[in-house]
């Protein structure tokens, strides 16, 4: 007997977290971050391969920009603001979860639903 597939139209009362949050945890918690709250909505979607990779994703980008600011020389390091290497990579999550999700978003927002 086959089950009906989880969408957000079905699972009753899904909780997601809003592109902003994740934009938010992604600036101070680098991708990792961003990949626990996008993983959480996986879960609830029963979508147990995503999520899993949502997660993995995660660790290894946050541990390839940890290696790239690691690598590069301290003289370069210091001439760029603090804020420029969050900002970017901040700003490609919220593109690629918009591009990714953002149809998910919109669709659990119009049935009234505040993420």
């Amino acid at each position: 007997m086959k089950t009906e597939e989880k969408t957000i139209e079905n699972i009753g009362d899904p909780k997601f977290y809003s592109q902003k949050g994740i934009a938010i945890a992604t600036f101070f918690g680098a991708p990792l971050a961003d990949s626990v709250l996008i993983r959480k909505k996986f879960i609830e979607l029963d979508e147990e391969r995503k999520d899993n990779l949502t997660l993995l994703l995660g660790v290894l980008s946050t541990i390839a920009i940890f290696f790239g600011i690691f690598s590069v020389p301290d003289y370069i390091i210091s001439k760029i603001p603090n804020q420029v290497i969050p900002l970017a990579y901040t700003g490609l999550i919220y593109l690629l979860v918009d591009k990714i999700q953002g149809k998910e978003f919109k669709v659990y927002e119009n049935l009234g639903n505040k993420s």
